[in-house]
């Protein structure tokens, strides 16, 4: 229903401008806590006046919004109130608002909740007319999520070296190719919703849940392309077997300064009577969505259906899914939204969807992942952990329990595994301040491609970028353009390349996606590996494991991975038990070890892994 809603061209050469508000005395289930916003007028200003005959952003020239009594003209009408007004305009990229006169005799001007279109000035709505029509098509094969190797991207920092004039969703085209010649098959990108000002942002404070952001779609040379450049570039990625997940920001709404902030806050003459903000679960900034009323789900499964049924995305990333998740709680919040999306997705008949949490920060999320049904939570213990013994070399932590990745998930779930995200420092500054160290990070690179789950890459990371970040304040979401000439230096060039090599290792293997593991269930206090030669060695800084499958052929796929985390060369070979007598691949050199009475012996390198296979 409010896909519905906004300014759109409804027939040829007309705008029509639709803005609802839900009413429980219509429909008691629309909401609990709430009111009325008690609108005394409601008038649409904007730079498209002037071609009505009015003046532009003048509310005493423009008419007044009518209601519509007929339930046939919008579904809404059952459900509360709607205004409605519409004008012929010539062709082209317009600015709007509405402006409200609420009974107090106060006025406001706001942005449209339910707007396709930042506006070209801050807090704006924006309307196109004419210009190109570009549908976004589906990919060829969706594959399952956990054979995806993602690269996370911010659509700013991407293109900010090389763009010039043009839109960063048109310009991020350009480079799709050396993504995909590393081995990527998905990408998913930051948000790119609507925040309320044009300055850099990460995208995490949005007010137009159904626009992209200005900033991103905004081309001087071509004005009126602006949602048709998002379709562009999904094709552009599905063209090259690219998955498109998107990060949507579903938590939370910003709400300033007023006349800029979300508009379900502020079209209420009291912001407390909106039924669409509120206290719902855990709160961290911003002003929480509450999921406790109807009509704020609905406003958001209709976010979500619109993205998924108009630009064939591949996936939704939700942020920050603490802030609408009851544990005690089915009917309302997260469970409700997936459980409504997996209805709309099978109706739809689309396969292989991923709904991915961005829950706790710790190995809770699992639990939250298999109780609402999602396809994935991002596993940030394999990121802190990493980091953290990368950085100190204190203690090796509870590792093998992080490389388990895939343990105490249901099946068909699957952990997001990343080193590395837009939320934290660069894990190559862990590994030293001098790129040229980033040798370092060679284990865990190791490690994040042959352990269970979705591996996930932030831009940037594929070649060392090396930078700091605050954990919260100033400084911390800031401008960090991608070095695109670092790629080719020294450094750039042979980290790019273990990339390649371990996506290559990874794609397509079975055994590396599926989510089988020993040793399973490993006594973190002990220090030393088992008789078979699995698990952890403390002192030595060396971890065993075993992965293995049946391919689609139904041979048996068998990996055993050696990581040395050590500074130093091992000064002798590490022994393991293996299933077979025979020769085994190391993957990553092309050395081949024999195996005697099922045993191996294999020397290891500093920071450094062997990835030994066989395929019988």
């Amino acid at each position: 229903m409010y896909e519905q809603l906004g300014a759109r061209e409804l027939k040829p050469g007309t705008v029509t401008f639709r803005l609802f508000f839900p009413d429980r005395s219509r429909d008691p289930w629309q909401y609990d806590g709430g009111g009325m916003p008690r609108v005394q007028a409601i008038r649409v200003v904007g730079d498209f006046q002037g071609a009505c005959g009015q003046k532009d952003w003048d509310p005493t020239t423009a008419p007044p919004m009518g209601e519509l009594a007929d339930a046939k003209a919008s579904p809404a009408v059952a459900l509360g109130h709607v205004f409605q007004w519409e004008t012929p305009l010539p062709d082209g990229f317009y600015d709007y608002r509405y402006h409200l006169t609420f009974m107090d005799g106060s006025a406001i001007t706001i942005s449209d909740p339910c707007s396709r279109y930042g506006g070209k000035a801050a807090g704006n709505s924006g309307v196109v007319l004419g210009g190109r029509k570009v549908k976004a098509d589906p990919i060829a094969k969706r594959l399952p999520y956990g054979e995806l190797v993602i690269y996370e991207l911010n659509l700013d920092d991407f293109t900010a070296r090389y763009r010039g004039q043009r839109a960063p969703i048109d310009a991020v085209r350009d480079r799709l190719d050396v993504i995909r010649g590393l081995g990527f098959n998905a990408i998913e990108f930051m948000p790119w919703t609507a925040w309320p000002n044009d300055d850099f942002s990460w995208g995490y404070n949005p007010y137009q849940y159904f626009s992209v952001s200005h900033r991103y779609t905004n081309d001087p040379a071509r004005p009126s392309d602006k949602l048709v450049l998002l379709s562009d570039l999904v094709n552009a990625c599905h063209a090259r077997d690219l998955h498109v997940i998107m990060d949507g920001v579903f938590n939370h709404a910003e709400v300033d300064p007023p006349d800029r902030g979300f508009g379900y806050y502020w079209l209420y003459g009291v912001s407390a009577d909106s039924p669409f903000v509120g206290n719902f679960a855990a709160h961290d900034f911003f002003k929480d969505l509450d999921y406790a009323n109807l009509c704020t789900h609905e406003f958001i499964l209709d976010v979500c259906k619109y993205w998924i049924d108009n630009f064939a995305v591949d996936g939704i990333r939700l942020d920050n899914t603490l802030g609408f998740y009851k544990p005690d709680d089915r009917g309302h919040g997260l469970p409700r939204l997936l459980a409504d999306l997996r209805e709309h997705l099978a109706s739809t008949r689309q396969d292989n969807f991923a709904l991915v949490l961005e829950h706790s920060w710790d190995y809770s999320a699992i639990d939250v992942t298999n109780k609402v049904g999602a396809t994935s939570c991002w596993y940030d213990a394999f990121r802190s952990l990493s980091m953290d013994y990368l950085g100190n070399r204190s203690a090796l932590p509870p590792m093998m329990r992080m490389l388990d990745s895939a343990r105490d998930f249901d099946e068909g779930a699957v952990p997001t595994t990343y080193v590395e995200n837009h939320d934290h420092k660069a894990f190559a500054l862990k590994a030293s301040a001098q790129r040229d160290e980033w040798w370092r990070m060679q284990p865990y690179l190791i490690a994040l491609f042959t352990c269970p789950g979705a591996v996930l890459v932030h831009d940037g990371q594929e070649y060392a970028n090396s930078y700091d970040m605050p954990e919260q304040g100033d400084g911390r979401v800031v401008p960090r353009p991608i070095d695109w000439p670092a790629l080719d230096d020294q450094v750039g060039k042979s980290v790019s390349a273990l990339f390649a090599k371990l996506i290559g290792i990874r794609t397509g293997s079975a055994a590396l996606s599926s989510p089988n593991f020993h040793p399973r269930n490993w006594d973190e206090s002990r220090t030393t590996r088992d008789a078979e030669g699995f698990g952890l060695d403390v002192d030595r800084q060396v971890a065993v494991y075993h992965r293995w499958a049946r391919d689609r052929a139904g041979r048996l796929e068998r990996f055993y991975v050696v990581l040395n985390l050590s500074d130093e060369p091992q000064g002798r070979d590490v022994d393991l038990k293996v299933a077979v007598n025979s020769s085994w691949e190391d993957l990553l050199t092309g050395d081949v070890f024999d195996a005697f009475a099922n045993s191996l012996s294999v020397h290891v390198g500093r920071c450094w892994g062997r990835v030994l296979f066989r395929r019988d």
